[in-house]
């Protein structure tokens, strides 16, 4: 039983490695400042910013090739679209600010309600 399991997890994880490889052949087209700009929704000007101002790291998400330009990893452009996706989804919920009727505020005498 646990030698079926076995194999199963082994082909799981082939074709994982298999799908992995594959989604790197896809990606590679991150060469220059619009690709990535248009992958990650942003524009240009932006990912420049993001070079400047260091949260694109050298060696992590960029490298100076042989001709002195920039080229993107792919791998470390789709970590940052991740760790981006997770840090803004935090939402802010605002209660709404309660108005009593000048009746009841009346009747209550100035006390705060809520």
């Amino acid at each position: 039983m646990f030698e079926s399991l076995e194999n199963v997890l082994m082909q799981i994880m082939q074709s994982l490695h298999r799908q992995e490889q594959m989604m790197q052949l896809v990606i590679t087209h991150f060469k220059n400042k619009n690709d990535v700009a248009k992958f990650l929704g942003v524009s240009v000007a932006t990912i420049s910013n993001y070079i400047k101002d260091g949260r694109f790291e050298l060696g992590k998400h960029y490298f100076i090739n042989e001709k002195n330009n920039i080229e993107f990893i792919p791998s470390g452009i789709v970590d940052f679209k991740d760790k981006s996706t997770k840090q803004n989804r935090v939402v802010e919920v605002k209660t709404p600010e309660r108005h009593l009727h000048p009746t009841a505020r009346k009747f209550l005498g100035g006390q705060k309600v809520g």
